[in-house]
């Protein structure tokens, strides 16, 4: 059997099950090691913590051994996909680091860490691991800037992040297409623009101190936003399709609303999760949405609530094609 065809069938198993083939003869001592994907999730592990935290110590030493002992032994020069998943905090910091270093020397395209517990708890984010700080300095920094030109997709989970290194982030990164930051407890003020950017998702999910996000003159197509009420801006944002607010419409009163409005010429794709229905009335006057193709609602309400008022959203969205709500009610 042709190499190729061996590596393609190991592709199939998880990490674990991969370097586990190379016992099984010299010729297949090292096959695992062109693989272009490192999946490290513990995903069963977790459940055992979940059902009992006292499996934790037992596990964690499992799992960052595993990822150790893989890293040491590949010997490929690139990888396309790193991925980390496991619950693990800032206790950590060192053993994360070289990680990370491993991954960057390895030009990575797609770099994942996925830090956080199956039972997701964003507000207490005191103790998460903190992107490194420092990034173009070469004697410290854990990404000199040569290598961040393979970088086109970050995703973040229960990973502290500052603005500075955000922008900095995507200053190095000059083929960064996605980033998605889940539960950091550093970001409050988020700026993204510029021309050069190559940024098309952003996404930024529980980060509860977030205040303000201003995004401008640059392609993004979608962006997706979870967490608290915010202030948004948007400017000069010409391929701009898709956007996902679950803050809700919080009555209109702040500037959401009339923001996504000045993208009313491109916008395509448009999700909402709204608190305060009874104040929804407020949308039969806004202009029209004639590009609107597909709208998703998630609707929070109590037993008695109205829904009526929903029905106006037809005369503002003339050329929807799919248009779905989902109701939660509340206890």
């Amino acid at each position: 059997m042709p190499d190729d065809i061996i590596i393609m069938v190991l592709s199939r198993l998880s990490v674990k099950e991969a370097v586990v083939t190379s016992i099984l003869s010299t010729r297949w001592r090292f096959l695992w090691c062109n693989l272009q994907t490192l999946n490290f999730d513990a995903r069963q592990a977790l459940d055992n913590i979940d059902n009992d935290f006292r499996f934790y110590l037992s596990e964690r030493y499992k799992y960052t051994k595993q990822v150790n002992g893989v890293i040491r032994s590949y010997n490929h020069p690139t990888l396309h996909h790193f991925r980390i998943r496991f619950y693990l905090t800032c206790e950590y910091t060192s053993v994360i680091d070289e990680w990370l270093k491993f991954a960057v020397k390895k030009k990575v395209e797609s770099l994942e860490l996925d830090l956080e517990t199956n039972q997701k708890n964003y507000l207490h984010n005191t103790f998460n691991y903190s992107f490194p700080s420092r990034l173009s300095d070469k004697s410290t920094s854990i990404f000199p800037s040569a290598n961040l030109e393979s970088l086109k997709k970050l995703y973040l989970n229960s990973v502290n992040m500052r603005e500075s290194v955000l922008g900095e982030l995507l200053t190095k990164s000059p083929h960064l297409e996605s980033i998605s930051i889940h539960g950091s407890g550093y970001l409050t003020h988020i700026h993204v623009g510029g021309r050069d950017l190559k940024l098309k998702h952003f996404e930024i999910v529980e980060c509860p101190h977030v205040v303000s996000v201003y995004l401008s003159d640059f392609g993004i197509e979608s962006f997706t936003y979870v967490g608290q009420p915010i202030d948004l801006h948007l400017s000069g944002l010409p391929n701009l399709k898709n956007v996902v607010m679950s803050q809700g419409l919080a009555g209109l009163s702040n500037t959401v609303f009339g923001q996504i409005l000045s993208c009313a010429s491109t916008l395509q794709t448009l999700s909402f999760k709204i608190y305060h229905p009874l104040k929804i009335a407020k949308l039969y006057s806004i202009r029209q949405l004639p590009n609107i193709r597909k709208l998703t609602l998630t609707i929070v309400v109590r037993r008695d609530n109205c829904l009526l008022d929903f029905a106006s959203l037809v005369n503002v969205f003339p050329n929807i094609q799919t248009f779905t709500i989902e109701v939660r009610y509340l206890p």
